[in-house]
């Protein structure tokens, strides 16, 4: 018994001028004390923002919210397309000018009878990279080092490898590390296949 709790009721004293009420005539009463003082303050503070309810001025703050996300996404919408456009003519500038370089060694090529242009426009870029570049000299150097590079005729070919060469001896390996161009390793190639 002694887990059970026992409860005891306090009977208080009653006094003349009590007053019994029930709840929900005391929750509108305060309600009604309460509301007149809330309904002041609405109207003081719809005075002093200019407009004729605190409805009406919920109406106008959420409009300006409006307004400016509509606003704010257009501005956004316009970076991002600014941004898309300015990378675009980037690229394509940097396009434009890969092909001019490429057009412009291509007649180089073209006008120095060139056999490989790939090759030549890589020595072209080691040498140019050289402060005192000169082209026509760097082009005539290089047709004394590398005839075989230039259409002057058949004699201008490297010798190719036979039974009876000295180099025929070694393995192509051997012959690779040996090349003393890149001309001579596609030679080699055309051999072997």
């Amino acid at each position: 018994m002694a887990d059970e709790q026992k409860t005891a009721e306090v009977e208080t004293p009653k006094t003349e001028n009590e007053v019994v009420i029930s709840q929900s005539k005391l929750d509108s009463l305060i309600d009604k004390g309460f509301s007149k003082g809330a309904n002041r303050a609405k109207t003081e503070l719809a005075e002093m923002l200019g407009v004729d309810s605190i409805e009406q001025a919920k109406e106008l703050i959420n409009a300006k919210r409006e307004s400016d996300e509509a606003n704010k996404s257009d501005l956004d919408k316009a970076n991002e397309l600014i941004a898309t456009l300015n990378n675009t003519i980037e690229g394509l500038e940097s396009n434009n000018n890969q092909m001019k370089a490429d057009m412009k060694i291509q007649k180089v090529v073209n006008a120095n009878g060139i056999n490989d242009a790939d090759y030549f426009k890589h020595l072209m870029a080691q040498a140019s990279a050289s402060e005192d570049f000169e082209q026509e000299a760097f082009i005539e150097q290089l047709k004394g080092e590398k005839p075989y590079l230039f259409n002057a005729g058949v004699d201008n070919q490297p010798k190719r490898v036979d039974a009876t060469s000295n180099k025929a001896t070694l393995n192509a390996a051997d012959r690779i590390k040996s090349a003393k161009s890149m001309a001579e390793i596609y030679q080699l190639q055309r051999e072997l296949t």
